[in-house]
């Protein structure tokens, strides 16, 4: 889980859950990450209802501190629910800029307001947006567009072990095409000098690499940061990040 360090800092939360009967380790490398194990009910623990921290994997913090959002930023997560990596960004910019959480449906929509209020954070809003459809209110107004699509979600088969069945050759091939359908759309978001983060939660070459080299064909970007993250040889979820930069003159 992510600590909300405008709330608390880690080893302040730490000692907090230790109080609450929680077993607490650090976790290397990331300094806003803890995990946590030996409680009964997550929503009963007095320091998740206030706010203090949210439950995220490792890989989904490690997107947004590639992202790096700078205090004052401009912010859009295109397909934000639940709501973690924009909340996690709000986090980093100190209760400074505005963080805009979009995505498809109002139920997801919701979510991402409850967490949100959760949260106590004040420097994000959520919105209701389809990510294939251009909205010309936001062309190039962002420092940072971040982008965890909708995937096949191999790199998550240890908490979805029913994916293995589901998931087809055709099925990933449409995950492809949807994929660059909104990358094309929400690259026009990125202000020159500013960031695209692209993410996904699986392990497929084709979504992950071949998507990127797709698209650092056709938009004015310079790929900054490529990482592959695997289960069994890390030590968190499959999960792939490659931070784009637009070029300052197309």
């Amino acid at each position: 889980m992510r600590v909300n360090l405008h709330r608390i800092s880690r080893e302040a939360l730490a000692e907090r859950l230790t109080r609450e009967g929680v077993s607490v380790r650090t976790v290397d490398g990331v300094d806003c990450a803890l995990a946590i194990s030996g409680y009964d009910y997550l929503a009963a623990l007095p320091s998740f209802q206030e706010g203090l921290f949210q439950v995220q994997d490792v890989s989904s913090m490690l997107a947004v501190l590639a992202a790096a959002p700078r205090p004052g930023d401009y912010c859009i997560d295109v397909c934000a629910a639940p709501g973690g990596k924009s909340l996690h960004m709000a986090d980093l910019m100190n209760g400074t800029g505005m963080v805009e959480a979009r995505d498809l449906t109002e139920y997801k929509v919701q979510l991402i307001e409850e967490n949100i209020a959760r949260s106590r954070m004040e420097n994000i809003r959520a919105a209701r947006q389809d990510a294939t459809v251009l909205d010309e209110a936001s062309v190039e107004k962002a420092d940072v567009v971040l982008a965890d699509l909708p995937c096949s979600g191999l790199g998550v088969l240890n908490k979805k072990r029913d994916l293995k069945y589901r998931m087809t050759p055709k099925q990933q091939e449409e995950l492809v095409m949807l994929q660059r359908r909104i990358l094309e759309t929400v690259q026009r978001y990125v202000k020159p000098g500013g960031v695209l983060v692209y993410s996904t939660c699986t392990v497929h070459r084709e979504e992950n690499e071949g998507n990127t080299a797709w698209f650092l064909e056709r938009f004015p970007f310079v790929l900054k940061e490529q990482r592959q993250m695997l289960q069994g040889r890390d030590p968190w979820d499959g999960f792939y990040i490659a931070k784009m930069e637009r070029k300052l003159h197309d």
